[in-house]
């Protein structure tokens, strides 16, 4: 049996139809529409065109989702995600069975299964990209939360400051697109994430952002790992490709959490943009089987 799977993003959706071994034909991806009403009318457009036979269609999108109801939560989503109730519409608008799931968790799922965390009971996963997501993961299945927010790091302070009127200003773990900015900033021209990695020999000003930046997602990781101790964490997004920030990352966090070492191991996420339609995918065989 084969399905519809889609990974809905902010700029981009990417679909596929993907077979139970999660190979995939037919991948493409269309530009996410912003009008709610646009927006709903593009995804059944996308799934009608891959046309008739298939098991159903598997969801990854942003939010805080009940994946029983499909109902979105999430009050930092565009309204887009949460006008309408995606589960129960598009099943509705298309005859198919469908299943919505968080992206993060989507993503760390399918590194459980499939990728860099395969074979491992207990995996915490964060995604490093146009915000901070993330994802909890023990003995196979995901731990959702009571408000289906657990491994919502973005919102875990790493510390805070205080602003000239005395007021309390917190710091978070910031996405590498806060980085890309900061750095814009302070060099007076526009810098994207991989000239920052290429500069940080070269350049101390984008150097000092950079262990900045980094610090605070390393004090994150690090109080994730004291507070589960997972046997992995798994560190996904754009970024996670570069060898040196995996580098530097880890020994950031192993300096701040002293022998956290011998307990969690750090590694990048292999799938790439594929983990969240096979995470998409997982989520639909376990709530209808095969």
């Amino acid at each position: 049996m084969k399905y519809i799977v889609l990974d809905i993003g902010g700029t981009f959706i990417k679909h596929a139809v993907m077979d139970e071994n999660f190979v995939e034909e037919l991948a493409g991806e269309t530009p996410t529409k912003y009008d709610p009403e646009e927006f709903l009318a593009q995804l059944v457009e996308v799934i009608k065109s891959y046309g008739e036979g298939y098991g159903g269609v598997a969801i990854s999108m942003a939010g805080f989702i009940n994946p029983e109801t499909g109902e979105n939560t999430d009050y930092g989503c565009s309204e887009r995600f949460t006008k309408y109730n995606l589960k129960e519409k598009l099943a509705e608008l298309t005859g198919y069975r469908i299943s919505v799931e968080n992206d993060s968790n989507c993503a760390a799922l399918a590194e459980s299964v499939i990728g860099a965390g395969k074979g491992r009971k207990t995996i915490c996963a964060m995604t490093v990209g146009t915000g901070i997501g993330g994802a909890i993961i023990t003995d196979g299945k995901l731990f959702r939360g009571k408000s289906f927010k657990a491994g919502e790091y973005g919102f875990a302070l790493t510390g805070y400051e205080r602003d000239e009127e005395g007021k309390f200003v917190p710091r978070y773990a910031k996405a590498t697109s806060v980085l890309s900015k900061r750095c814009t900033e302070a060099l007076g021209r526009e810098v994207n994430g991989r000239a920052v990695m290429e500069m940080l020999d070269s350049e101390p000003t984008v150097k000092a952002i950079y262990d900045e930046w980094l610090s605070d997602i390393a004090f994150c990781i690090g109080n994730v790992c004291v507070a589960l101790d997972p046997e992995v964490f798994l560190v996904g997004g754009g970024i996670s490709g570069s060898k040196r920030f995996m580098a530097d990352l880890k020994a950031k966090v192993y300096e701040m959490f002293e022998k956290l070492e011998e307990y969690t191991e750090i590694l990048p996420c292999s799938l790439g943009n594929n983990a969240g339609k096979a995470g998409a995918l997982i989520i639909f065989l376990e709530n209808y089987g095969k």
